[in-house]
């Protein structure tokens, strides 16, 4: 009986084993290519917001120093992200001021954009800054695209900061005066 049980146990052994060995019949292959096809990719916006639109650079002025010496406002970091080499261009939207107040007379109103300068204070885009841009001192904004930096370097997380400053002068009543700056980003 021992010995049946034995070679019984042996049968169910090779059998099993028998069965192991085949796996190659049991399981099938299928493959596939995966295609991408990618575009030019470019977007630039504020650090602060995550959007296209920063929030307001304020400058404000209290007394006849803030008017002869000019007012900064606070740092304004931008962020281009690119899967080409790239340049950013700066404008302002319109050749003045917009104007909110309480003058009489407009065209006393109109303060030039050329009041508002502005300065790269540090570039992480791998790119070189241009032209008045270029010494990290501040130059003249226009209603023209002047470029600031040129081959910014392909990624994710190229960014940059801003600051601006603004000297109008004595001539100007008092109010609040508004202007866009618009940053273009461009691959080339």
């Amino acid at each position: 009986m021992t010995r049946s049980i034995t070679l019984t146990l042996a049968f169910a052994m090779i059998s099993i084993l028998g069965f192991a060995q085949n796996e190659g019949d049991e399981n099938e292959a299928a493959s596939q290519t995966a295609v991408l096809a990618l575009t030019n990719g470019i977007d630039i916006s504020y650090v602060n917001t995550s959007g296209n639109t920063g929030n307001s650079a304020n400058m404000t002025f209290n007394n006849v120093s803030d008017y002869a010496n000019g007012v900064m406002s606070s740092m304004q970091e931008m962020r281009v992200r690119s899967n080409n080499s790239f340049k950013v261009a700066v404008r302002c939207d319109d050749q003045t001021f917009a104007y909110q107040g309480n003058a009489n007379n407009m065209s006393s109103s109109d303060m030039p954009n050329n009041a508002l300068w502005m300065k790269v204070a540090q570039n992480n885009t791998g790119g070189s800054l241009t032209g008045a841009f270029s010494n990290n001192s501040f130059a003249s904004l226009t209603s023209s695209n002047q470029d600031i930096l040129i081959n910014g370097i392909r990624g994710g997380n190229r960014t940059f900061k801003v600051q601006y400053k603004c000297t109008p002068g004595f001539v100007l009543p008092a109010g609040t005066y508004s202007l866009d700056v618009v940053f273009t980003a461009t691959q080339e």
